[in-house]
This record gives structure tokens, sequence and C-alpha cells, in this order.
């Protein structure tokens, strides 16, 4: 048999006493198999050479060492499916290596579908790995099939898992990188097309996809007008209202940074998570509630007892928190905004309209 599938184990040496009562060690019997497999082709090996192992070291091996028979035969096979296919040469000496094992049909099966869950799982997962599964990939994965006879059941558990395994992991990469364009949304359900499986993810992930793509139309596309309720001037455009926020002042600030800068990345990446990271109010002061807009100069508010407006060319730092915005300014005190909803399109606007600004 070919050296790269086994190997020849030397033998072990006998004890003392099976040296005083000239007896050979068991365990060299499943060995010198082990070595006959290794030495020789196996349409060579016959019964008689397993029959005159069994005498001299005088077990039954079928009895004695029927995993490890098992094991000779599960290794064998997976030689055989390396590359996915079976031939009549090795269905041939797969059936010869059977008889010469003693290996009954139960446990041919058993070691078949095994052996075939893990290479028709294999050869599955190579097939989608474009997001695409074609006839001569699915006539491939056929044959492997009917060669093993592997149960319906189990061929339908692969695929679903392989598929819904294969989609789930490429909505994570979008997530992770961050960027849901129109080509990877027609791509996510091109893939589903293909591979026929639905769309449902967790409530999480779906969540995070229409973030995704409210983020990428905010930043791609130009920001689209809306009419107010309130008077704003001639040269101003009003792109954004929220209701129902609160205004609060920040007792105390940090060093100021010198200039605007804001890591759009790692806004995203903070509103993307599930993990709620809520403001802590005790370092602000409650100011007033009402309404927020934003134009294309200031953020403006309208409260219950007074107006507020922060003009963008004053703005240093956005610190987002999931229930609002800490806006750093060049004046003493910064405010910090808590929003009921709308956090992150607030934030992504105020930035595009910052950066527009500058």
């Amino acid at each position: 048999m070919r050296q790269d599938i086994f190997q020849v184990v030397p033998l072990v040496k006998a004890s003392f006493f099976q040296k005083l009562f000239k007896q050979l060690p068991t365990e060299n019997s499943i060995i010198e198999l082990n070595n006959l497999l290794a030495s020789y082709p196996l349409e060579k090996i016959s019964n008689e050479n397993i029959y005159e192992i069994e005498q001299r070291y005088q077990v039954n091996l079928e009895k004695e060492f029927k995993l490890n028979l098992e094991e000779f035969y599960a290794v064998y096979l997976n030689y055989c499916l390396r590359d996915g296919i079976l031939n009549d040469s090795d269905f041939d000496n797969l059936n010869h290596l059977r008889l010469i094992l003693s290996l009954n049909m139960d446990s041919v099966v058993k070691l078949s579908h095994k052996i075939g869950e893990l290479v028709y799982r294999k050869f599955f997962e190579k097939a989608i790995s474009n997001g695409r599964l074609i006839r001569r990939e699915e006539d491939f994965l056929e044959k492997i099939e009917k060669d093993l006879q592997l149960p319906k059941a189990l061929v339908n558990k692969i695929s679903n898992e392989s598929k819904r395994n294969f989609i789930q992991n490429y909505v994570e990469n979008v997530i992770k990188n961050q960027e849901l364009s129109p080509d990877k949304e027609r791509e996510i359900n091109n893939i589903a097309e293909s591979l026929n499986i639905d769309l449902t993810f967790s409530k999480e992930i779906t969540t995070q996809l229409e973030k995704l793509k409210l983020y990428w139309t905010l930043e791609h596309f130009p920001l689209s007008t809306i009419s107010t309720d309130i008077v704003i001037q001639k040269s101003e455009k009003c792109y954004f209202k929220v209701d129902s926020v609160k205004w609060y002042e920040v007792k105390s600030s940090l060093q100021k940074p010198s200039h605007y800068n804001l890591n759009i990345k790692a806004l995203k990446a903070f509103y993307l998570k599930s993990t709620s990271q809520k403001s802590n109010t005790c370092n602000y002061k409650y100011i007033d509630s009402g309404n927020l807009y934003l134009t294309n100069k200031r953020i403006i508010f309208t409260g219950r007892n007074k107006d507020l407006n922060i003009r963008f060319e004053k703005i240093l730092e956005l610190s987002p928190k999931s229930d609002g915005v800490e806006i750093d300014k060049e004046t003493i005190k910064s405010v910090f905004i808590q929003f009921t909803n709308k956090t992150d399109e607030f934030c992504l606007i105020l930035d595009k309209l910052i950066k527009m600004n500058h």
C-alpha cells in the first residue's frame, strides 16, 4: 500500500516476563497489520496474511482490535476521498480491505457516513466559497452523496448549515468593515438567491445592517433638506429635526482639542454596538427639554424655557454616547444633548455639515 497512507511502526519490545515465558506482546499483532498495509499494495494482501498474524500472536483481531481495524478502513477511505472522487479502483480496494479486515457492513456504513460527512462538508463549503452554487458543483456533490450513500437528511443538514454559515460570515464581515454600499447589498441578495436561502438574521444583525445602510446614504449622498416649524435665516437650510431632547451643560471638561476632528469609523463602531453605554447625568447640569434642529450653519435648540444654538465653527469635538452626544466647544461650557432616538443619525449629519463648513 502507498507509504503516504500508512507508516511503518516499530514493534513493542517484549517485557521480562514475556521473554521468560516466550510470549509475544499482543499489541504487536495490530502493529504488524499496520506495517503490512504500509509495505505492500492492498491487492497483494490476503486473508491468509491476516490469519498468519493472528495465529502467531494467538489473537482474534476482529474481537480484540475492532476499533483499530475500523480506523484502518477510515484512514484509507479518507485518502481515497482526498479529491472527492471514488473511482472503480477505489471501490474495489475498499471492498477488498473490508473483507480482509473482517468488517461487517454496519461498521462500513457507519464509517462511510462519518468520513463522508466531513468530506461532503469540506467540498460543499469549497463549492460555495464565492457565494454561488453552479450546476457543475452540484453534480460533483451529488456524486459524493451517491458514492458514500449519505442519508438525505445528513446532506440537507450539511447544505443548510454551510449556506447559513457562509451568508452569516459574509454579513458579519460587512458589519466589521462598517460599509454596506448598494453593491454590497446587491451581492448579499445575489448570494441568497444563488444559494436559495432566506435572509433572516438575528435582531441585532438586522439592526446593524439597517444602520449601515443609513450611514452609507448619509456619507455618500447629498443631504435632503426638510421644512421647519421655526424661523431660520434666509441663507439657512434645515437637514435634521428630532423632538424630545434634553439639553445639559457639562460640569467639568478635560483639556480641549485645538481643532475639530472626528474619527468617523470609531463613531460608527460605537453606534453599531449592541451594549448600552449611557451617559452619567450626574456629570451634567440640566438646562431644558425641547426640539433640536440641524441647519447648514448651526445646531438650534428650542426649549420650553429658552432657545439655544451652537455654530459649527465653535465645535471642537463630539463624544458619542448611546443616549446622546457630548459636544465640546470653544467656550468654557460644553454641552450634552440627550436623545430618545436618532443619536447616530444626528452625529453623522452634524459631522458632515461641520466638514462642509470648514
